[in-house]
């Protein structure tokens, strides 16, 4: 028995769960256009809409896990959901204290994010998954600007919901385009027209 996974199991795995991607991004998208289009005046506000969209796309990341959990590195998505509702089970129950802390938080959780995408885009990278780069483009994106956030800290709340704004559009195109290509990789196999 052969430990090579046939074409036909490879395009069923992609097309149970191409659409995790695009709803993480979704969402990413929302709120990026939310904050950018609307940034908010108050901190608690701030703190709530950070604690909600964390828990959230915590909750898709432990989604992605679950329809990929039997694959290698997938247990990387599982950390990054239970990190993401942490912080935002944080943000959301300590409101007050969050509030005087809330920038370097976000900082924080975008840079851990960003680490664990890089860490499970080598984990991909090395059992031969073909889509390793997508997980690595957005852990990039995210470990940059949470760099970027720690080195030039803001103080300003409209600044920082524009910057948090922009990294959630640009991190929510990058993961649907990675959902749309997974489809369009499932589809071309079904056809025989793509190798793996």
């Amino acid at each position: 028995m052969s430990d090579e996974l046939s074409t036909a199991d490879v395009s069923s795995a992609l097309r149970r769960i191409w659409w995790l991607p695009i709803l993480r991004g979704v969402v990413l998208v929302i709120l990026g256009l939310f904050m950018l289009v609307q940034p908010m005046g108050t901190v608690k506000a701030l703190v709530w809409v950070f604690g909600v969209f964390a828990i959230i796309d915590g909750l898709v990341a432990i989604a992605q896990w679950l329809g990929n959990r039997k694959e290698p590195g997938a247990g990387w998505w599982l950390i990054s959901g239970l990190v993401g509702i942490a912080f935002g089970v944080t943000a959301v129950v300590w409101t007050g204290p969050t509030a005087q802390v809330i920038f370097y938080l976000i900082a924080l959780w975008v840079l851990v994010l960003g680490i664990l995408s890089v860490i499970a885009a080598v984990v991909l990278y090395r059992s031969r998954d073909i889509g390793w780069y997508w997980v690595l483009t957005f852990g990039l994106i995210a470990f940059l600007f949470g760099l970027l956030l720690i080195m030039n800290p803001q103080t300003s709340v409209s600044v920082i919901v524009v910057l948090l704004g922009l990294y959630a559009f640009v991190g929510g195109v990058v993961l649907i385009v990675s959902g749309f290509a997974t489809k369009q990789l499932a589809h071309q196999l079904d056809k025989g027209s793509a190798t793996i």
